[in-house]
């Protein structure tokens, strides 16, 4: 008796522990596991401890109280060991007052780690329930699996008493959610309602986020209308995450006859307004259609002016605008702009290159290639570094796609120019940091251009920055250069612990056990982890702990 009255405590501390509302993560699943070990003779205490608890409403909507991740897991796992279904817990006879909200949010929460298994009539259920959290939870249970199937005509019919004003606004929204992945046409009208000022922002930013992800293709003329009406409204709204969401959003009901009138509202003259139609624009010329026809109308020549704008932020999005429209007019656009240093927009073009549709294709890569060459010998330091890393992104995109000319062809203009060899030699630490981090990128090794690998074992050694000659022990390790050991090992001794930490890394990648040398060098640096200062000591902990990987029956840690 005194073992069962123990345990039964030993349940109840275990329960106020996942229950609480400021329990940490890692405690709560402990918890969990430990309830899970008793097994299914605990269930009515479980149950009954749930089902009085009072309904969890905090912390607030958009987010959900943390317990369910773990109430939801113990009920199903004890459901299971017992043979009940979820829905035999609601009827369970050892309650001993009505199911609770936790009770019902909780099942409600299981029902999501089953997929497979139908508890549709159950969610429906929830949705009756007096308390907001389980009908929020149901709702969104049923919208979770209409993402997968179409829900029953009934459950339809239920959702739909759950948008008129008297529920809450988080209930109204995840039902229309529901409703619209089963392409009701009530989901969409309420959602759109939802877009209007006098609303919650937190609600008109989820409502948003809905349509901008999720809205059907097909839609009848009015609603398509009323979106488009909405959804331009709101690029001008005073928050900026909501009118950047409808920018995004604007593509998905857009018909060609939505171009003339985005391109009135470029008059604007609040800056917030310019940048978010420009948003739009750039969206919509992702589309190949979208693309064509505002070359047809000449709408690039009306973006132009915004490359001289004041804001910093209007000019970038000019030139991303630009880029996604592209076409010959465009590329002479931003060329032009490219070799003016003086521009405004100068470095906002050179970084919009790396996106001007149609770059990787012949002539125009040569084009850019050529602008950005000339970029890195002649401009300033932060135009060079900006045209690096429009390099660098063009390299990636061609490996990426498996573009092999375009590849090779950037590449042998990096290096049969000599630009390689001149920027490891340039005076600013930061071209020669970004040089070293395109040579992964280029079509050719490194082993085929000469005095390379002479060239980065310098650096690695002897370069006055010691962000650089970390960075070339790191590339080092992404060229799997085993002729840099020797190097490597000296950058050992580096008196930046972060060049000798970066250097083992390389090594710990580069070399093996059979490397006789390395791992003697290993054993020396490993006699220095009870060094009194702690950047020292780690360095050698941590070579200590490679040589407990490379030689586990000869050291022990």
């Amino acid at each position: 008796m005194v073992v069962r009255q123990a345990r039964r405590e030993n349940v109840q501390a275990a329960l106020t522990l996942l229950l609480g509302p400021e329990t940490e993560y890692a405690l709560r699943v402990r918890a969990t596991r430990r309830l899970i070990r008793y097994g299914p003779d605990i269930l009515p205490i479980v149950l009954n401890a749930f089902t009085s608890y009072p309904e969890i409403t905090t912390p607030a909507w958009p987010w959900w109280p943390p317990q369910y991740e773990h109430t939801s897991k113990l009920l199903l796992h004890l459901s299971q060991q017992a043979h009940l279904s979820l829905e035999d817990l609601l009827t369970s006879s050892s309650l001993t007052q009505p199911p609770g909200p936790v009770l019902w949010a909780s099942i409600i929460e299981a029902t999501s780690h089953v997929p497979h298994s139908n508890y549709e009539q159950l969610l429906c259920q929830g949705l009756a329930a007096p308390w907001q959290t389980v009908r929020y939870a149901a709702a969104l249970a049923l919208a979770t699996r209409s993402s997968k199937v179409f829900l029953h005509a009934d459950s339809l019919q239920t959702l739909r008493t759950h948008q008129t004003t008297e529920e809450s606004y988080p209930v109204r929204l995840t039902c229309s959610y529901a409703l619209l992945l089963n392409h009701e046409q009530s989901g969409l009208e309420i959602l759109l309602t939802f877009l209007y000022e006098a609303v919650p922002i937190d609600i008109r930013k989820a409502a948003l986020f809905i349509l901008s992800t999720e809205l059907p293709v097909q839609l009848v003329a009015n609603k398509r209308e009323q979106a488009t009406t909405q959804l331009l409204h709101l690029l001008f709204d005073p928050d900026p995450e909501l009118a950047l969401q409808a920018a995004y959003a604007l593509h998905l009901v857009a018909t060609p006859a939505l171009l003339p009138r985005l391109a009135d509202l470029l008059v604007t003259p609040e800056e917030q307004g310019q940048a978010m139609v420009l948003v739009a624009f750039e969206e919509l010329a992702k589309r190949q259609t979208f693309r064509q026809l505002i070359r047809h109308l000449a709408l690039p020549a009306r973006f132009l002016p915004f490359l001289k704008a004041q804001s910093p932020v209007v000019r970038r999005q000019a030139c991303y605008t630009l880029a996604a429209c592209g076409g010959e007019y465009v590329a002479a656009v931003l060329g032009t702009v490219v070799i003016t240093r003086e521009h405004p927009a100068y470095l906002e073009a050179i970084e919009c290159l790396r996106f001007l549709h149609g770059v990787l294709r012949a002539p125009l890569r040569e084009n850019v290639l050529r602008w950005l060459i000339g970029t890195i010998k002649l401009a300033q330091e932060e135009g060079r570094v900006t045209a690096l890393d429009t390099l660098a992104s063009l390299l990636w995109q061609a490996r990426k796609r498996r573009q092999k000319q375009a590849w090779q062809d950037l590449s042998l203009g990096l290096t049969k120019t000599g630009v390689v060899f001149l920027l490891l030699h340039d005076a600013s630490a930061w071209i020669r940091q970004r040089i070293l981090e395109m040579l992964p990128l280029l079509y050719q090794p490194v082993s085929t251009l000469p005095g390379l690998e002479a060239l980065i074992e310098s650096i690695l050694l002897y370069d006055a920055d010691s962000g650089v000659r970390a960075c070339a022990a790191y590339i080092c390790r992404q060229l799997e250069a085993r002729w840099a050991l020797p190097a490597l090992l000296l950058s050992l001794l580096d008196v930046d612990k972060n060049v000798a930490r970066t250097a083992l890394l390389a090594l710990e990648q580069l070399a093996s056990p059979e490397d006789t040398i390395v791992v003697a060098a290993l054993q020396e640096l490993a006699l220095i982890q009870h060094d009194a200062d702690q950047s020292v000591a780690a360095l050698g902990l941590e070579a200590q702990a490679l040589l407990n990987r490379w030689l586990p029956q000869s050291y022990s840690g």
